[in-house]
C-alpha cells in the first residue's frame, strides 16, 4: 500500500485524463453526438482531470475533501445511464445518440459502463487518499 499512498493521486489523474480525451476523440474525431447524460458526465470528468493534474504536480491532498463529490456524482449519473440504455427504458433513454454509437468493449462493456468505472475507480482512490 505504499506505492498506493505516494501514485494514488496519478492513478486518479490518468484515470480522469484518459477518460477525458478517450470523450473529446469520441465526439470530435468520431462523430459520436453525445447525449444529455454524456454532457453531464464531462461537466464532472473534465474538471477533476485538470484539478488532480495540478493536485499531482504539487503533491497536495488537501483539496480532496472538496472535490470527492464530483466523481461520485458523475459514477451516479453513469450508473443511471447504464441501467436506462442496458434495459431498455425507452421512456428515460438518452436518445438516438447512444443507441445508434453501440460501442463495446468485447462486445459487453458499453462506454455508460467504463465511464461507471473511470468515475467508482477515481472515487475510491481519493476516498482512501483523503485522510494521508
Amino acid at each position: 500500500m505504499k506505492v498506493f499512498n505516494r501514485w494514488g493521486i496519478y492513478f486518479a489523474w490518468v484515470i480522469a485524463s484518459i477518460s477525458s480525451i478517450s470523450s473529446l476523440i469520441a465526439s470530435e474525431i468520431l462523430n459520436f453526438q453525445p447525449c444529455i447524460y454524456c454532457w453531464f458526465q464531462r461537466c464532472f470528468m473534465f474538471p477533476l482531470a485538470i484539478i488532480l493534474g495540478v493536485m499531482a504536480y504539487k503533491n497536495n491532498l488537501k483539496a480532496i475533501p472538496f472535490i470527492i463529490s464530483l466523481p461520485f456524482i458523475g459514477a451516479v449519473i453513469a450508473l443511471y445511464q447504464t441501467i436506462v440504455t442496458n434495459f431498455n427504458f425507452k421512456y428515460f433513454g438518452c436518445g438516438l445518440e447512444c443507441d445508434e454509437a453501440n460501442i463495446k468493449l468485447f462486445g459487453i462493456v458499453d462506454m455508460s459502463i467504463l465511464s461507471f468505472l473511470a468515475f467508482a475507480s477515481i472515487f475510491l482512490i481519493l476516498f482512501y487518499l483523503r485522510k494521508k
